[in-house]
């Protein structure tokens, strides 16, 4: 009998770092570490000990995480607000570390998700889609002629980065408007209160207060300006939303009917559909993406 193989995923964030063993393709019970992110070298040291507490020989180790990764060189060139990780190859030294010619890729966090998407979510068979995901601005993926465009310096899909608003507010880019802080931010100064009191998923179910729904409106048409110039400019088959707040069931009815009233949306009308893989969205996209960038040799009986 054939030995299964066994691939080990990472889902690097900022504070925590989820990980999970793929044992022939299906995914094991995730678990969760706090990111050492001040310190490089505690940072390998807390990987390597859950590679080392996996009690199964490994036939790769995926990696997820946030920033401008170049895939050619398997290098994180950003990020994101990890600045030990800026140039390291992480894969690469972390085998280094332990010791052991084991096969890795890393690739971009939302690269991730758009993968986990395409093969398993609410992308499947699709050639073209958009990912957005909603959280500390506007983030994405694109999956484009059936492949993911990362651009000529691994930076496609900076979609929060689109300047809105010039005349009024300058050169902001759109993530300073669609934030789910700034849905917070505008809900203190609504109602005199503290912004770090304030869950930005809870004002979708006070939308019967005439005044949350004005600040969650508001903050719908910032998503939707964006949604609309990303189909406008790539004629994508999909939109998938992604993020913590997609999970908030108006918030999608709320994103067409935003769409809806621009004058120009009828023409480039496409449909808007939330992610399926939210949670594990990172983990499943890194196993996708090392299988199909890397695969695992047919093993032996």
């Amino acid at each position: 009998m054939s030995r299964q193989a066994h691939v080990l995923t990472f889902e690097i964030n900022t504070y925590f770092t989820r990980y999970a063993l793929f044992s022939n393709g299906r995914m094991g019970i995730p678990g969760t570490i706090a990111t050492p992110n001040t310190d490089l070298d505690a940072f390998y040291d807390a990987l390597i000990q859950v590679v080392r507490k996996t009690a199964v020989p490994l036939d790769g180790i995926a990696i997820s995480a946030p920033g401008f990764i170049d895939t050619d060189t398997q290098t994180a060139l950003t990020a994101g607000a990890l600045k030990i990780l800026t140039k390291e190859q992480i894969g690469k030294e972390l085998a280094r570390r332990l010791g052991q010619d084991i096969p890795t890729w890393i690739e971009n966090d939302a690269n991730c998700a758009a993968m986990a998407e395409r093969m398993t979510g609410n992308a499947q068979k699709l050639d073209d889609f958009v990912l957005i995901t909603l959280d500390v601005g506007m983030g994405g993926a694109l999956f484009l002629d059936g492949k993911l465009r990362r651009g000529k310096d691994w930076r496609a899909a900076e979609l929060g980065m689109m300047i809105i608003n010039y005349d009024s507010v300058g050169a902001l880019p759109l993530h300073d408007f669609v934030s789910t802080a700034k849905l917070t931010e505008w809900y203190a100064d609504e109602f005199n209160t503290d912004k770090g009191e304030v869950l930005p998923s809870t004002l979708f179910r006070q939308l019967d207060n005439p005044r949350v729904r004005a600040i969650v409106e508001r903050w719908v048409n910032y998503v939707a300006v964006g949604i609309f110039n990303i189909v406008a400019s790539v004629d994508p088959e999909v939109v998938l939303i992604g993020g913590s707040i997609s999970r908030e069931p108006q918030l999608i009815p709320m994103i067409e009917s935003a769409l809806n009233t621009f004058r120009d949306w009828k023409p480039f009308k496409t449909k808007i559909k939330r992610c399926r893989h939210s949670g594990n969205a990172g983990l499943i996209g890194a196993y996708y993406a090392f299988m199909e960038e890397v695969g695992v040799p047919e093993l032996g009986k």
